[in-house]
């Protein structure tokens, strides 16, 4: 019989989403790790198995907490327009304030680890696939509403605007000027007038 855990579970995963956050999968080793946590090395392994599967529970953590509250903003009630202006504007301010220019850990790793890691390409083609879905989802809305064109492509248009959150997020990570990152916002959402 195993040794029961003495750390926290939640909040080491908590801690290591966030450094893998910041210094991505890999400017994090496993030291860093056991040094943010405060996990010992051997817990961390009996525990999530290795680097890897530790990262892809950060990133199911991210998606479960971060993602999630960001899509509840498009699934608002009401005008969808002002559903996703908000969605935009919720990514500005982050940006600006509590994420510190951290990006998207999505984006991010979607950059660094997936074309070298087919597992982790798997877990982010997945969730970016959610955001796809509840941008389709906003975008059909404002089309039932009247607020969109409805002879345009809802999927279509949906797979544009998250390649607009994806390249807005990494500009955001590049320190891009807001009134720069604002644009591009005007801009997407002038394709869906």
């Amino acid at each position: 019989m195993g040794r029961p855990r003495q750390f926290d579970h939640e909040k080491a995963l908590e801690q290591a989403m966030r450094l893998f956050w910041q210094r991505g999968y890999g400017g994090t080793s496993v030291q860093d790790l056991v040094a943010a946590t405060g996990v010992n090395r051997a817990s961390m392994y009996n525990t999530f198995g290795n680097k890897q599967r530790l990262f892809l529970a950060a990133v199911d953590r991210y998606v479960s907490e971060i993602s999630a509250a960001r899509l509840e903003r498009l699934r608002a009630p009401g005008s969808a327009r002002v559903a996703l202006e908000d969605y935009f504007e919720a990514m500005l301010t982050f940006s600006r304030e509590e994420g510190r220019r951290l990006g998207c850990l999505l984006t991010n790793s979607a950059v660094e680890v997936a074309p070298h890691d087919a597992k982790i390409a798997a877990c982010l083609r997945a969730s970016l696939g959610a955001v796809e879905d509840a941008l389709f989802d906003v975008v059909r809305r404002g089309q039932e509403q009247g607020e969109f064109p409805a002879d345009k492509d809802a999927r279509t248009l949906a797979r544009f605007l998250l390649g607009v959150i994806q390249g807005l997020r990494v500009l955001m990570r590049a320190r891009s000027e807001e009134a720069s990152l604002r644009a591009v916002i005007t801009t997407a959402l002038s394709t869906l007038d």
